[in-house]
C-alpha cells in the first residue's frame, strides 16, 4: 500500500516543480481556460490556473515585452476566447482580462497575472544584460561581417572577438600570426525599432592608436536609397586616444550637402570612457537628442525643410526603423582612415558591454 502511494505523490510534486518552466504546456482538463502559457526566448512559462477564482498566475518575467508568443487551450474546440491573447504581444501590463465562452454560452472571465511584473520595464522592448558566457544571444545577435569600411574592415567574423564573460560582453581588437581580427554584434534581422530610447553600460579598457570603437545604428527599413542619404546615428565613437567621444549624424544633407553646421551634426563631450558610461540616445519625430549618464549632451532636430525630399535632412521618420551596431573596429595606414595607423605593440584593443536598453518613450 505505501509503495502505491509514493508513485502518484512523486509525479505530483513533479508537476509543481515544472509549472513555470516546462518545455510543454501544462494542461488541467475540464475547465473552461484548461491551459495557458507565454514563451521567451523559445522557452514556455506555464500559467498555475486557480480554477476556482479564475484567475491564472504566471512568474518569472520581468520584462513583459520579453514576450514572444502565447498559447492556450480550451475546454472544446466550439469554446472562444476574448480579447485575443495574442494581442496582449508589445501591450502587456501586469493583470490582462480575456473571457471564456463555452459551448454552451457560458462566460468565465479569467484574470492574467504576471507576478514579477516590474513597472520599471513596461516600456522596455529590448534588453540584453550579457548574462550566459558564450556566445551572445543568437536570438539578438549575430557578427559583423567583414566589409571594406575603416569600423568593418578587420572584421574576424568569429565569436573568438565577441563574446560574453563574466556578465559582460567582450570586444576585441588584436593581431594573431599577423593578421588582424576584430570583435562585433549587430541586431540586423533580429531587432530593430522606430522612435525610442537606447541606453548602453560600456566602458573602453584598451584603447590604442588605431582603435576604434562604437555604438551606432544603421538603418534596416528607410526612405532614401544609399549612404548617407538613408541616415546613420552614432552614439558614441572614440578614436586616436582623445579624451572625448563623438555624437555623430550623417545624412544626405550633412554629407553631401556640406551642413554641418546648421544645425550642428555632431558633438564631442569629453568623459571618463574607461569607466563604466551609461550612452544614451531618443528618437523622436522632432530631433535625435544623446546622453552620458542621463545628462543631455547634445540634440539635431528635423527642420522640417519645404524641399525635404531634394535636401534629404531627416531620414529618421516613422516610416524608417534602425538596428543596434557593438563594435570595436581597427583604423590602419591607408589614406583618409579616420581612426588612423594601428599601434600593434598595445594591442589587444578593448570594449566592453554591461547591457544593452531600448525603450519606448512615453507619450
Amino acid at each position: 500500500m505505501k509503495n502505491r502511494l509514493i508513485f502518484p505523490l512523486f509525479i505530483f510534486i513533479l508537476l509543481l516543480s515544472c509549472s513555470n518552466n516546462n518545455i510543454d504546456i501544462i494542461e488541467q482538463e475540464k475547465y473552461p481556460l484548461t491551459a495557458f502559457a507565454v514563451k521567451v526566448d523559445g522557452k514556455l512559462y506555464n500559467a498555475k490556473i486557480d480554477q476556482n477564482n479564475l484567475v491564472a498566475e504566471i512568474g518569472g518575467i520581468e520584462n513583459p515585452n520579453s514576450i514572444t508568443d502565447v498559447v492556450y487551450k480550451l475546454l472544446d474546440s466550439s469554446s472562444t476566447i476574448s480579447p485575443d491573447p495574442k494581442s496582449f504581444l508589445g501591450n502587456w501590463v501586469k493583470e490582462q482580462k480575456v473571457t471564456v465562452t463555452t459551448s454552451d454560452n457560458q462566460n468565465y472571465e479569467y484574470k492574467i497575472i504576471l507576478t514579477d511584473f516590474n513597472e520599471e520595464n513596461a516600456d522596455v522592448i529590448f534588453w540584453d544584460d550579457f548574462d550566459v558566457d558564450g556566445i551572445p544571444n543568437e536570438s539578438y545577435w549575430s557578427l559583423c561581417p567583414k566589409q571594406t569600411s575603416d569600423w568593418n574592415d578587420e572584421m574576424s567574423e568569429s565569436y573568438d572577438q565577441a563574446y560574453v564573460e563574466d556578465g559582460k560582453l567582450i570586444l576585441k581588437a588584436e593581431k594573431i600570426n599577423d593578421e588582424y581580427k576584430a570583435g562585433g554584434i549587430q541586431t540586423s534581422g533580429k531587432f530593430d525599432f522606430t522612435f525610442g530610447k537606447l541606453e548602453v553600460r560600456a566602458r573602453i579598457t584598451s584603447y590604442p592608436n588605431g582603435a576604434f570603437p562604437a555604438i551606432w545604428l544603421m538603418p534596416s527599413r528607410y526612405i532614401y536609397q544609399g549612404w548617407p542619404a538613408c541616415g546613420e546615428i552614432d552614439v558614441m565613437e572614440h578614436i586616436k586616444q582623445e579624451s572625448w567621444i563623438h555624437h555623430t549624424l550623417h545624412t544626405h544633407y550633412i554629407d553631401n550637402l556640406g551642413h554641418k553646421n546648421d544645425p550642428l551634426y555632431t558633438k564631442h563631450p569629453e568623459c571618463n570612457f574607461s569607466d563604466w558610461i551609461v550612452y544614451g540616445m531618443e528618437w523622436t519625430a522632432d530631433k535625435i537628442t544623446f546622453f552620458i549618464d542621463g545628462v543631455e549632451t547634445f540634440s539635431y532636430p528635423n527642420l522640417r525643410l519645404p524641399d525635404e525630399d531634394e535636401k534629404k535632412q531627416w531620414p529618421f521618420t516613422e516610416d524608417s526603423a534602425f538596428y543596434i551596431i557593438l563594435n570595436m573596429g581597427l583604423g590602419g595606414d591607408r589614406e583618409g582612415s579616420w581612426p588612423g595607423p594601428i599601434d600593434d605593440d598595445n594591442l589587444p584593443a578593448q570594449m566592453e558591454i554591461d547591457w544593452v536598453k531600448v525603450s519606448k518613450i512615453s507619450k
